[in-house]
């Protein structure tokens, strides 16, 4: 066989060139069939060169396709693989959150277990409240399909009668439980009787009037060591001349009260029963902060607008004393200490409800819970009003944190925010979002500087008119940390050698004037904040994208005015560690007590935390002060509501106190409990 050779200087077989040749023909012929070729060309082996890397290109992407096809599919079947593990994950989770959150029943309706041991096909597990619905029994005969009939000298269950298990329910026949009317009875816990007498009897003389009946009210306290019940008896009564013949003798006035002794030489089922006015008293020390009362104490209030003259009626009876929450069970004293438990000690409800039980008297904790949103209302009308007058300091330091809300399908989350005001309060104010317009709304139009973190969410609140940013150090110190600890350790010392320096020299002037700290700062504090500064810019240019460390040095870069703001105001703290602090009274009870009821429960916890973290802050006690505040707001002018914040609330007790208006009832006087005063 010839060969032949190309214009490029290979060589073919004759019969190979031949091929090629009539290949190139038929192309050309059927170019110029389609009316793309204008006459046969020069050299036809170049076209079919062409031609031929033409159809390689194509082989080759076609292969690149069918490869990629190939990984999209494995890709495909990995995210399938994955999502039937997510799924899988999220089972678990969801068995595991019932398993700790509530009680699985474990309990098999005796239905259920005669049509398994029949073996009747088409069986199911009957679910637990179509098996109660049928009233069946564990003694019911298998054999038969209705229930025996009840015993006649059994006693009807708790859960309802014979009759509404019987089939006249027109749901079906399911259970109708009795519904008891009427206040539960209170069960073992000691008991008080305080007689209260009108003022215009005890003005004109007791033995010029006649007794002709007495009506009681009961609630529960709560003293030193557990509940107690606390019976306000309002004895009537009527001027001897005009006390009907019948009543004489069924009203008469006893001749005097059991003296009230020491309560260890009572009998238990004894009650103590005293007059209210024998024992109200005020403490030596009217400028109290913490409780002087060892067992606790029952406070007296009356309001500015009750007239004590005569109404002009025949019967005379006492009025009651004002309750926060009208026709409750519980006492101002019983109020403050649930809400201290678990706003303050982070302890929910479902304890407080098995520890009353152990004390003698159960207390639900929807009641608790309850109780809680409506003393909310009232706490909310002082807390509103610190929160405005805080807005007008000439600076302040704010943080926010998340919780959950209880929701039907699945918890959502809003936010709690801090508002801290060194010497006035801490205040907290929930909100369902968090995003400018919400900080905007909570903090809008304040003008003052605010120390703040470095959030994007707050920079609507600061420019130009606006409020001035102060930065925190502290959490520019955190990511140098993290990057001394991931590894970045020569780089990252010398910055937490220079921020410990300018820590120390806050500490050395926290007992300064503005003034003077001022000054230190200025002269102390500036040098370091200059070389750190420097050494920042130099190392952002040489140190690595994505690296701990150089998100420190990003974090100054981006903040280095609101950093240095501490340096032109001697009053603002160069850091954010306050509102840290405060906002771990919510995380804490978010461990414990887990979510909020509802967004407005949210809002009125969050004004009874702001009352009891004030009380920290002014050295108080929380729970005294509380029940004082219960007892007292709800008939407090409005106008003047801020003297109940606990910054303004030793000195209007003095007031109240001097006026006569706030009295005391001390529980270890009537108790006669042997511990002694001590003096605060």
């Amino acid at each position: 066989m010839t060969s032949t050779t190309r214009p490029g200087g290979t060589e073919l077989p004759q019969s190979a060139e031949t091929e090629r040749l009539d290949g190139a023909a038929l192309v050309l012929g059927y170019l110029q069939a389609r009316g793309q070729g204008q006459g046969s060309p020069a050299d036809p082996a170049s076209a079919v060169d062409a031609l031929l890397r033409r159809v390689q290109e194509l082989e080759a992407r076609l292969t690149e396709l069918s490869t990629a096809e190939q990984q999209a599919q494995e890709l495909a079947r990995s995210v399938e693989s994955l999502k039937a593990y997510n799924r899988q994950l999220q089972e678990t989770i969801r068995t595991l959150e019932i398993g700790f959150r509530r009680h699985v029943s474990e309990q098999i309706s005796p239905d259920q277990l005669r049509l398994s041991l029949a073996g009747e096909p088409g069986a199911c597990p009957a679910p637990a409240s179509q098996a109660e619905s049928l009233g069946t029994s564990p003694e019911a005969d298998p054999s038969e399909g209705s229930s025996p009939p009840p015993d006649p000298a059994r006693p009807p269950e708790r859960g309802g009668t014979a009759e509404s298990s019987s089939g006249s329910d027109p749901g079906g026949g399911k259970r109708v439980k009795r519904h008891e009317h009427g206040r539960r009875r209170i069960g073992v816990i000691p008991r008080v009787i305080i007689e209260t007498l009108p003022p215009e009897v005890l003005l004109q003389g007791i033995e010029r009037f006649e007794r002709v009946g007495v009506e009681d009210s009961s609630v529960i306290g709560h003293r030193r060591g557990g509940p107690v019940e606390i019976v306000w008896r309002r004895p009537k009564y009527v001027a001897k001349a005009e006390v009907p013949a019948a009543s004489r003798a069924a009203g008469q006035e006893p001749a005097s009260l059991p003296a009230v002794g020491s309560a260890f030489t009572r009998e238990l089922d004894e009650p103590l029963v005293l007059r209210e006015h024998e024992f109200l008293g005020i403490p030596t020390d009217t400028g109290f902060k913490q409780s002087p009362f060892v067992d606790g104490v029952l406070v007296r209030y009356t309001p500015e607008s009750d007239a004590e003259e005569d109404s002009g009626g025949p019967v005379k009876i006492a009025s009651l004393p004002e309750r926060p929450i009208d026709r409750c069970l519980a006492d101002p004293s019983l109020l403050a200490h649930l809400f201290v438990h678990k706003l303050d000690y982070h302890m929910p409800y479902y304890r407080q409800e098995v520890e009353s039980d152990r004390h003698g008297f159960r207390i639900g904790r929807s009641n608790m819970t309850r109780w809680q949103y409506d003393c909310g209302g009232i706490a909310m009308r002082i807390a509103d009003a610190m929160w405005s007058d805080a807005l007008s300091r000439s600076w302040f330091a704010m943080d926010a944190t998340g919780t959950a809300i209880r929701a039907k399908e699945k918890h959502r989350y809003g936010h709690v925010f801090v508002l801290v005001a060194p010497g006035d309060g801490v205040l907290f104010r929930y909100t369902p979002t968090y995003d400018g317009l919400t900080v905007a709304k909570l903090f809008g139009g304040y003008q003052g500087t605010l120390v703040a973190d470095a959030s994007a969410n707050h920079n609507v609140l600061f420019g130009p008119g606006k409020a001035r940013e102060a930065g925190c150090w502290s959490h520019a110190r955190r990511r140098f940390f993290k990057a001394f600890k991931a590894g970045a350790g020569k780089e990252a010392a010398f910055a937490l050698q220079t921020l410990q320096a300018l820590f120390r020299v806050e500490e050395e002037c926290a007992l300064c004037s503005p003034d003077e700290r001022l000054a230190i700062r200025q002269r102390e504090s500036a040098p370091l904040i200059e070389k750190l500064f420097a050494w920042a810019e130099a190392q952002r240019q040489v140190v690595p994208e994505h690296s701990p460390l150089r998100e420190g040095l990003v974090y100054l870069h981006n903040q280095r005015e609101a950093l240095c703001e501490f340096l032109s105001n001697g009053e603002i703290p160069i850091h954010n560690n306050a509102s840290e602090r405060a906002l771990r009274r919510v995380v804490k009870g978010r461990r414990n007590w887990l979510f909020h009821g509802s967004d407005e429960h949210a809002v009125r916890a969050c004004a009874i935390t702001s009352l009891i973290a004030t009380c920290q802050m002014h050295g108080l006690d929380p729970e005294l002060y509380l029940q004082e505040i219960l007892t007292v707001a709800p008939s407090y002018p409005l106008r003047r509501i801020l003297d109940l914040s606990p910054k303004n609330w030793v000195a209007t007790r003095q007031r109240l106190i001097a006026e006569g208006r706030l009295k005391y009832l001390d529980l270890a006087r009537i108790t006669g409990s042997r511990l002694a005063f001590r003096d605060r």
